[in-house]
């Protein structure tokens, strides 16, 4: 069809139509053009166009005049049209009166789009017939009924039926029954009864369905159903949409036990963190079409969550390695890698029966060297139990009071003679072995050890001597201490004479 084209349509019996079109175009003349002459195109792309009639019921009557619109009503709009199965262009809306009795196919195609869905419609000369919509019925519509008399005259006295059964008694002039929201089990075979001027009449039965608007929701898990604590899980609550109205806005809760622990919510999703005892139980999942007054719950699904053992307990120390001087202050953390929460930790101490302290952390502010030791914790769920690898706490006492003795001696200053010899000795009053000492002499380092010996005596052995303790706390850490210096002085053979002998002296540091 040209732009400018204007088509008059009638049907004949059968639905044979035939158009007569006027086009002012160049070259074109008035003349009659069979309507299911052209071939019906397959065009895809767009969405399918919305077909309508109007009025919207069937059956309708014999010689009824109905209109056929195929999408938004726009004459520019090039149509094709399938009636009955056999195709022709025309406008997008058609007018025309019912043929004869029988079943009409309609489907109508726009430029550009895909072909719509078929309108099923059956033609009557009946006395009465029980009219449903021509459209598709889904869950959540209002599904009106009517009762009419031959040639769509308004009966009284109606009374409908469904499955045989009354539905509905007479009601003066009450021909049409609203059901809504419209349910799955409204399916069925309608009829009614009623009352014309020529008597009482009784349908045939008609076919009505209600379509499924989405699928009863399937609870999907995505993991194990029975997974392990503290690990997580996603529910996914599936649907299928129904291809007669994909765009269905839903929305999704999910139950535990029956009531909601998430939603209303639009996601299909739900997803569950650290999994924990409580979180065992019965799950569904709930998609409701507000719009539509539709909800469905799925099927429920038993979710268990294992306990997991205590196990993987671990201590870790502050100083790391548990070594601490003294008075300075420790810290132990007790963790496990695995145990159902809460878990209870205690403090243990081998050789002692009673624990030392519960919780994660025990602490000595000053710790002494009493508080050697192997430690250990122990974590329980009060169902299962485990105890960490023990831990040595060394508490290293510095080194302090050293002194040097001598076996002959008066105060911090020793006289020698030539050609004798001399021990010198070094010990400390406290310090955590090992100690170590050296000895220096006017500052510069002659020996090691707690001995020193000296001898045969010359006049280089004379001078200032100290001795140095060390001890170490691991192996970045060291503590000294030096004894108070002693002077030697070596006297030639034959000069002088020993003083003090066999009383000995002690050149000591102080504390």
């Amino acid at each position: 069809m040209q732009r400018g084209c204007h088509c008059h349509c009638h049907c004949h019996c059968h639905c044979h139509c035939h158009c007569h079109c006027h086009c002012p175009c160049e070259g074109m003349a008035r003349s009659p053009a069979l309507l299911l002459c052209a071939q019906f195109l397959s065009l895809t792309g767009a969405q399918p166009p919305l077909l309508t009639l109007d009025p919207p019921w069937t059956p309708l009557f014999e010689g009824q005049t109905v209109t056929l619109t195929c999408g938004p009503p726009d004459e520019r709009v090039p149509t094709v049209w399938s009636i009955n199965g056999r195709t022709s262009r025309a406008t997008s809306r058609l007018q025309f009166a019912l043929p004869s009795t029988g079943h009409n196919s309609f489907q109508c195609q726009r430029s550009g789009s895909e072909p719509s869905p078929r309108i099923e419609l059956n033609v009557s000369d009946d006395w009465g017939v029980l009219q449903a919509p021509v459209q598709p019925v889904l869950e959540g519509d209002k599904l009106v009924l009517r009762c009419r008399g031959w040639r769509n005259t308004r009966p009284s006295s109606v009374s409908f039926f469904h499955n045989g059964e009354l539905l509905r008694g007479p009601g003066g002039q009450e021909d049409t029954l609203l059901l809504a929201p419209a349910q799955r089990h409204h399916s069925g075979r309608y009829h009614c009864t009623g009352k014309r001027y020529l008597g009482r009449f009784k349908t045939e039965p008609n076919e009505v369905v209600v379509h499924e608007l989405f699928s009863v929701p399937e609870l999907s898990v995505e993991g194990p159903r029975e997974p392990p604590e503290g690990s997580a899980l996603t529910l996914a609550c599936v649907t299928r949409g129904s291809p007669l109205r994909p765009r269905v806005a839903l929305r999704h809760l999910f139950y535990r036990d029956g009531v909601v622990v998430a939603g209303p919510q639009g996601s299909p999703q739900h997803l569950l963190q650290a999994l924990a005892l409580p979180d065992s139980g019965s799950y569904a999942c709930e998609a409701r079409a507000e719009a539509a007054r539709v909800q469905k719950r799925s099927p429920p699904v038993t979710i268990t969550v294992r306990r997991v053992p205590v196990g993987g307990v671990t201590l870790a120390a502050q100083p790391p390695g548990g070594q601490v001087a003294e008075g300075e202050g420790l810290v132990l953390s007790c963790a496990a890698g695995g145990g159902t929460r809460p878990l209870v930790f205690s403090w243990h101490r081998q050789g002692q029966d009673q624990p030392l302290a519960r919780g994660p952390r025990y602490e000595l502010p000053a710790a002494r060297p009493e508080d050697g030791g192997h430690y250990f914790c122990r974590a329980t769920d009060n169902v299962t139990a485990a105890t960490s690898p023990p831990l040595q706490v060394t508490v290293v006492v510095p080194v302090a009071g050293v002194t040097v003795r001598a076996a002959e001696a008066a105060g911090t200053e020793v006289a020698g003679t030539e050609g004798e010899r001399l021990n010198l000795s070094c010990a400390v009053r406290v310090g955590t072995a090992p100690v170590a000492f050296t000895w220096l002499r006017d500052g510069e380092e002659v020996g090691e050890g707690p001995l020193l010996a000296l001898g045969p005596l010359g006049p280089g052995h004379a001078g200032s001597y100290q001795c140095v303790a060390t001890n170490r706390l691991g192996a970045q850490r060291a503590f000294q201490q030096r004894s108070p210096p002693v002077a030697l002085s070596v006297t030639p053979r034959g000069r002088g004479q020993r003083r003090g002998r066999g009383k000995g002296w002690v050149a000591a540091s102080p504390r």
